[in-house]
């Protein structure tokens, strides 16, 4: 019987979020689409006169907020984008109209 080290090992590796590959035939596309998506959601903030800092109010952290502006690739869940698209009272698909 496995011990319950083990058992939340493995859930823990289940539960690690997955990183876009470079070798996927799929990775330049979706690199542009995380640019498209970094672009708007910074474009949002200034037009609304925000700082990075207002970004916490919507639970997301100034550091992660920070993070996701300089480097795209940071966007990596729906979690996040739904709490963007919050942030600027948007829906998700209002959002990734991009």
């Amino acid at each position: 019987m496995p011990s319950l080290a083990i058992k939340v090992k493995a859930e823990s590796r289940q539960n690690v979020m997955q990183r876009p590959n470079p070798d996927s035939i799929y990775y330049q596309e979706f690199i542009q689409l995380q640019n498209k998506l970094r672009d708007r959601v910074l474009s949002l903030r200034k037009s609304r006169g925000l700082v990075q800092e207002d970004m916490a109010e919507y639970e997301l952290s100034v550091r992660q907020y920070q993070r996701m502006e300089q480097d795209p690739t940071a966007i990596v869940s729906l979690w996040q984008v739904f709490k963007l698209a919050k942030a600027h009272n948007l829906n998700i698909h209002e959002l990734l109209d991009l």
